[in-house]
């Protein structure tokens, strides 16, 4: 059950894969996620939708969870971007202007408090920025910090597991030109059948002393491959914003776990419950 509350917060932003839970020391979680959104209109300053140019933009994610404590999970994670917008060539003439540009990221989430049902911790990231395919960095993507309060909490509704988690983040820049960034991402899922699980989860991001903010929801679908992959399929759409282009598109991402490697003498805890449960149906018959 505790993967379930954990994995399930993976999404279509990296910032919010794991939720606020920790992993057990030892264990090593991968995720990759592949995205495709397209857009021809946007948010103007008053937030009213208005014609842009064609805008396309495919995003390659992946991250690396190990668990160094029970308390205190590293991350790294690092993005590849492309993307194109149209532009004039010549008067009769309309073509696309294609930019790549990477970006890395690590740190570390810290769990502060938990109870039965719930967790409260707190994550710090330092990134990079983006280093662009043409030799300057991506524009208001500067290097910088940023600093997470996460909260999750899980139950059973009707026999189902069902689960939450709220995110709180602020990242500072190092440039000067570049604004610093608010972000609030929330998350709601549940696990309908023993291999199927289902995900809501909306991001937003608001620029400190800027003029732009946009708001995105993502609903995915999350299939069981194995005990240690996961297969997610989902869909994403700005839905609201300022100076923001309104996109829409899906994403593809696969959740990989490897459990940390036990000594020979140190019993799996998951073959001791099923010890248990079969002792327990073996006494039925005595």
């Amino acid at each position: 059950m505790r993967f379930v509350f954990a994995a399930l917060f993976a999404g279509c932003a990296t910032s919010a894969l794991a939720g606020a839970w920790t992993i057990e020391r030892g264990e090593t979680r991968t995720y990759i996620t592949s995205s495709f959104t397209y857009g021809d209109h946007g948010f103007d300053a008053d937030g009213n939708l208005v014609a842009v140019p064609e805008y396309q933009k495919l995003t390659l994610s992946a991250a690396l969870e190990y668990g160094l404590r029970p308390w205190l999970t590293g991350v790294v994670r690092g993005e590849l971007t492309e993307e194109s917008s149209e532009r004039e060539i010549a008067p009769d003439l309309i073509g696309h202007d294609p930019q790549t540009f990477a970006s890395v990221a690590g740190g570390a989430r810290v769990r502060l408090f938990q109870g039965p049902f719930w967790v409260a911790s707190t994550e710090l990231t330092a990134f990079s920025g983006g280093f662009s395919s043409q030799g300057d960095s991506k524009p208001s993507d500067s290097p910088g910090v940023e600093v997470r309060a996460l909260g999750g909490v899980g139950t059973t509704l009707y026999d189902t597991p069902v689960f939450a988690d709220a995110q709180l983040a602020y990242r500072a820049r190092f440039d000067d030109d570049a604004s610093d960034e608010v972000k609030l991402d929330l998350t709601l899922g549940a696990q309908i059948l023993p291999n199927w699980m289902i995900l809501g989860q909306t991001f937003s991001t608001f620029e400190v002393g800027g003029d732009s903010d946009y708001h995105k929801v993502s609903a995915s679908v999350v299939r069981t491959i194995t005990d240690n992959l996961r297969l997610e399929v989902g869909g994403v759409a700005t839905v609201a914003g300022t100076n923001a282009i309104q996109e829409f598109g899906g994403h593809v991402g696969f959740w990989w776990v490897l459990p940390k490697r036990r000594p020979v003498d140190e019993p799996d805890p998951r073959l001791a419950a099923d010890y248990r449960d079969f002792q327990a149906y073996r006494s039925i018959f005595r």
